[in-house]
């Protein structure tokens, strides 16, 4: 081969080579390093760091002949009560070995920690969203078979950034202990609540309920009396004022009780078959239907532990 046809060839080379560099530095490399600073804002805006979520961990519990370890938590969506569907394998796992080591073993009690952040949105009816999303695990060992009466509930605010996104990675924890009935507690719930209505107001056809944190409390009292007294139920009244046609206070006053008993279904997992529902119209008043004030008292619900 002639030298200046090697000469050429390695000026070609050159060439490329520099051409490739040049592309890389200051072209290819400009949409390149603004997807990758875009995805890295991404991450530190909706994930966790990766230190904490590594510092998770195996989701890990023991108890007499029940033991379990896997990589595998429940779930929740930021502000929801209800766990990410489908389940793991793992928490599958977890879920059913512990209501089959519940239910041979009478003389133990789990104790069900549920997680929340606390600018997360409590649409529940529980004081804050870790009992609401504990209470929710709760119902699914009780649909397994599980007693309700060896299970109780805790809400624990996250001891550390567990979200991707919007994913609560890690919600609940168990913990177990001897069983014991909570006596002095029921008996406090008896005597503050039993026979004694929790009034819900409505406004003028109108079925929204805001629940007060007293009423938060008291509603998540009557589910834990609910679980431990089998004979218990609530009963749901639905009242009007005495404005417009009394057969439609009638229908409407029932109306109200109805939604009051799939929201306390919807919102905080108590059985329909634990719930009653009458509507009464304006015929038991709690007040005069001749002033705004008396007629707003009477539009009410009232949800009585029988």
């Amino acid at each position: 081969m002639r030298k200046s046809s090697i000469l050429w060839l390695l000026l070609l080379i050159v060439w490329i080579i520099l051409g490739v560099f040049l592309c890389k530095k200051y072209l290819c490399g400009l949409a390149g390093a603004a997807t990758v600073g875009e995805a890295t804002e991404e991450v530190k805006k909706d994930i966790a760091p990766k230190s904490a979520l590594a510092s998770l961990g195996a989701w890990m519990f023991k108890d007499g002949s029940l033991s379990h370890k896997s990589d595998d938590y429940i779930q929740f969506n930021r502000s929801s009560f209800n766990h990410v569907t489908p389940l793991g394998v793992g928490s599958t796992d977890a879920l059913r070995k512990t209501a089959e080591y519940l239910k041979g073993h009478p003389d133990r009690s789990l104790l069900i920690t549920g997680y929340y952040h606390k600018d997360e949105i409590n649409n529940s009816i529980q004081p804050n969203l870790g009992l609401a999303r504990a209470n929710d695990i709760k119902n699914a060992l009780v649909g397994l078979g599980t007693p309700s009466q060896q299970l109780s509930l805790q809400g624990k605010l996250l001891p550390a950034n567990w979200f991707q996104g919007d994913l609560l990675r890690k919600g609940i924890d168990f913990s177990f202990n001897k069983f014991a009935v909570a006596t002095d507690k029921l008996n406090a719930i008896k005597g503050r609540l039993l026979g004694k209505p929790l009034t819900l107001y409505f406004g003028t056809n109108e079925d929204n309920i805001n629940l007060s944190s007293q009423q938060r409390n008291d509603f998540s009292d009557l589910i834990y009396y609910l679980d431990n007294v089998s004979a218990s139920k609530l009963h749901i009244g639905g009242h009007t004022d005495n404005q417009g046609n009394k057969q439609y206070n009638y229908k409407l006053s029932k109306e109200r009780a109805e939604f009051v008993k799939n929201y306390l279904t919807s919102k905080g997992g108590i059985s329909t078959n634990r719930m009653a529902v009458k509507g009464y119209g304006p015929d038991k008043p709690v007040d005069s239907n001749s002033s705004n004030e008396g007629r707003a008292k009477n539009r009410r619900v009232e949800v009585t532990l029988k």
